[in-house]
């Protein structure tokens, strides 16, 4: 009787251990099945952020392509502006029934962003800008400014004329001089300016 209690409070014993281990194996596989579930969502967030990466990564590659081809067209225009040897001139005419003067793109291109200044004894009288000017066009300048001065002018040459024993050959005139900022047709940017004496006699 005495050996069955052992041999049962062996068991026993044993069933408690194997107990045991298998609660702690038990633990242990939970403990590794989350730490697997955690590595899983790691794993699975590192794909979704080398995704994004990547997806980052070709825009970036998007807008360097789009700038180098964007510099590639700057490059070529400055290229263009550089060897640009187009000829342009410049005519000044002036109505003097109309007191208006006549700024003439006196050749076949066209002009753009056309700004205008009229001088007179280094003050500005007349000023105006267009955005463009087709070849052999003109832009207007009418004010009485022009004819006032010429007609101030030439009150003064008959003063002198009236004078005995003097004569002074010549009509009275209005000296302007006439600053012109363009752009070619290549898109080079340019500048001329026009000295001119109007008169009652010039015409456009």
């Amino acid at each position: 009787m005495v050996w069955f209690n052992v041999i049962g409070l062996v068991l026993s014993a044993i069933g408690c251990v194997t107990g045991c281990i298998a609660l702690f194996q038990t633990h242990r596989g939970n403990k590794l099945s989350k730490d697997a579930n955690g590595t899983a969502e790691e794993a699975n967030r590192i794909s979704i952020d080398s995704k994004r990466i990547a997806k980052q990564a070709n825009g970036l590659a998007g807008k360097a392509n789009e700038i180098a081809a964007d510099a590639n067209s700057i490059s070529q225009r400055a290229l263009a502006v550089t060897a640009d040897q187009t000829v342009y001139k410049w005519r000044v005419g002036y109505d003097g029934d109309a007191s208006t003067v006549f700024l003439v793109n006196d050749c076949p291109n066209m002009a753009r962003d056309v700004q205008v200044f009229i001088r007179n004894e280094d003050q500005t009288v007349a000023q105006r800008h267009v955005d463009e000017v087709a070849p052999f066009g003109e832009i207007v300048f009418e004010d009485e400014f022009f004819a006032q001065k010429i007609f101030e002018d030439q009150a003064g040459v008959d003063r002198l004329n009236a004078q005995p024993g003097f004569t002074f050959i010549g009509r009275g005139g209005c000296k302007v001089n006439v600053h012109v900022v363009y752009t070619t047709e290549l898109g080079g940017r340019r500048s001329d300016e026009i000295e001119q004496r109007l008169t009652n006699t010039q015409r456009h």
